[in-house]
């Protein structure tokens, strides 16, 4: 696979051009950008990728702050 430019730095016209990888990496994310909320499937994908918890919290639990 070629090098990713992480999605947190795509363009408009990245993504207009590049949609079938776009939506290759963000099916089943398993990784969050911790700066702008993009998800992937790949960690090389994110500029600041932290792991998806295996499971989300149920909405009724989370406090807001």
């Amino acid at each position: 696979m070629a090098k990713i430019k992480s999605l947190c730095k795509w363009k408009e016209k990245d993504i207009a051009k590049r949609m079938d990888l776009l939506v290759s990496l963000t099916e089943e994310p398993t990784y969050v950008c911790r700066k702008c909320a993009r998800v992937s499937n790949t960690k090389k994908a994110l500029c600041k990728a932290v792991p998806l918890p295996a499971r989300l919290p149920s909405i009724k639990r989370l406090k807001v702050a």
